[in-house]
């Protein structure tokens, strides 16, 4: 019996269709992954849902006798099927702060280190988005929702119990945590200079949105944190990713030497 067109229709305007192939690239390439598991927001103590939770084990090199230790890159992903046209807001990176970030991850990344000036955060991107608008309202608009559900998982889950590690044959030396959005594509996406008046151009490398983000913590406390999002297209996940695993073995490399 023949699939009705219609069929073919849903899975291909589907958001659902995009979220399944970023899924199946991550395992592809040795990741863990969570499928739209659910946590508590404690800004608003309601449930709400990510798409991905993946996760990546590293082994920190140990003395004889110690007990076999990993670290583990952790990813909060919202996967983004792109219509219509973007622009983003491009200027400096606050360094400063992003260094304070890579510093606090957990990583034993500290200050002029030569392996913190390699993360990803600090050796790339320069600039970053500050702003960012679409034809949609800000409450349809992709990149509103996706920032906000990166962020909020992240606070909400980090504490959470890693699934890739075996408690019984390894512990947790440190962990990685990054927000990421994956799109479908750049085609549409565009760039434009906050201080000055350039002309608009084509965005075609992957990208970081810088955010202050304000939020209340498990005990009631409001914190007020800056944050980095990788903004990440599909054809670029390679890269990343690579980008990704040179992160995680300078950290490895740290956490070894105490």
């Amino acid at each position: 019996m023949a699939v009705p067109e219609e069929i073919h229709k849903i899975i291909r305007d589907s958001g659902n269709n995009f979220h399944a192939k970023v899924a199946r690239w991550l395992v592809e390439d040795g990741w863990h992954i969570r499928v739209s598991p659910y946590y508590m927001d404690q800004t608003q103590n309601k449930a709400r849902e990510i798409d991905l939770v993946a996760e990546k084990a590293f082994e920190i090199q140990s003395n004889p006798g110690q007990r076999f230790s990993e670290l583990v890159v952790r990813l909060f992903v919202e996967c983004k099927f792109i219509q219509g046209h973007s622009v983003f807001w491009l200027s400096d990176k606050d360094e400063e702060a992003a260094e304070r970030l890579v510093c606090h991850q957990g990583g034993g990344f500290r200050p002029y280190n030569s392996y913190t000036k390699r993360h990803h955060y600090l050796s790339e991107a320069k600039k970053v988005a500050k702003l960012f608008a679409t034809t949609k309202s800000p409450e349809q608009d992709p990149f509103y929702k996706a920032l906000n559900q990166v962020l909020n998982a992240q606070v909400s889950m980090k504490g959470q119990q890693l699934a890739v590690i075996d408690g019984s044959t390894s512990t947790v030396g440190g962990v990685l945590n990054y927000p990421v959005i994956v799109c479908s594509t750049f085609d549409g996406v565009y760039a434009t200079d906050f201080l000055s008046h350039a002309e608009p151009t084509p965005l075609q490398e992957n990208f970081q949105l810088e955010v202050q983000y304000a939020y209340a913590n498990s005990a009631g406390s409001v914190r007020d944190e800056y944050f980095l999002i990788d903004i990440v297209e599909f054809a670029q996940l390679q890269s990343f990713s690579e980008a990704l695993d040179r992160d995680a073995k300078s950290a490895c490399m740290l956490l070894s030497r105490g």
